[in-house]
């Protein structure tokens, strides 16, 4: 697939142990990033919600991907299933911006999978890791029919060894616009085109994390410092990056500080 001229847009994964620094840092990610991800599980969860309550409406529906990560994902939530699957549908009456939720989640409780769309209006993102190592071909292509299902938004990430492992997650990029363009693709939802983020994790697969922007990616995952992620590159990497590859340069940023959210459904 021939590489596309983009905007380099990112989103700043942000994992802070208190509301006060989680906000600091999300405020700070978004003054030069276009998306800033929450890593709602680094957070006591009886503190998420009064969190949210604290963020502007407009900059959490539009620019905040909200993640709670089990233990199992590479996560730090430590509490029951239930207990994270109820905070995941109190999260989506926020209405961020997306709400990333593994595959597996979705795939166990079919009863979340249609509320979180149903009562919050949500846009979820299907998301699936492998930190073991890469899959076979055959067996990114399941896991991507089964998330499409769920979402027309999708995030795959697998852990690689060597350069040919890092091309097989660039390589979903056109089986699945091929696999749509033959009318195999879609959600449960409808027919809506996918959105696709695919990267490979680890060292072998960093110039994927850029990579992936010009194959139809909507932003790659940085940092602002300290990795959240085997292999994720600095905010500052990635804009030297496109800024050297001939992408465009920073943006406006807005403040992630400034009024309340409140409980609303998305719209």
């Amino acid at each position: 697939m021939a590489l596309m001229a983009v905007r380099y847009r990112t989103c700043v994964s942000v994992g802070e142990d208190t509301p006060d620094a989680m906000i600091r840092t999300l405020t700070t990610a978004l003054e030069g990033s276009e998306y800033a991800e929450a890593r709602l599980d680094y957070v006591d969860p009886d503190r998420v919600l009064p969190m949210l309550d604290s963020l502007p409406s407009s900059v959490l529906r539009k620019r905040i991907v909200c993640t709670v990560r089990p233990e199992r994902d590479g996560g730090r939530f430590k509490g029951t299933e239930r207990d994270r699957r109820e905070l995941l549908h109190n999260v989506a009456a926020y209405g961020p911006y997306l709400l990333d939720v593994e595959l597996d989640t979705l795939q166990k409780s079919r009863s979340l999978a249609d509320g979180l769309v149903s009562d919050s209006g949500v846009r979820v993102l299907a998301s699936w890791h492998s930190f073991d190592g890469m899959p076979e071909a055959t067996i990114l292509h399941r896991r991507l029919r089964s998330m499409a299902r769920y979402s027309p938004y999708l995030k795959i990430a697998c852990m690689a060894r060597d350069v040919s492992e890092s091309l097989r997650m660039l390589d979903l990029y056109g089986w699945l616009a091929a696999l749509e363009r033959n009318g195999g693709g879609g959600s449960r939802r409808g027919r809506r085109r996918s959105t696709l983020v695919s990267f490979a994790m680890g060292d072998a697969g960093r110039l994927t994390r850029v990579l992936c922007l010009h194959l139809g990616s909507p932003y790659t995952y940085v940092s602002l410092g300290r990795a959240l992620a085997p292999g994720q590159l600095s905010l500052a990497d990635v804009r030297e990056l496109g800024r050297m590859l001939g992408g465009s340069g920073r943006i406006g940023g807005a403040t992630a500080t400034g009024g309340s959210g409140g409980r609303r459904p998305h719209g």
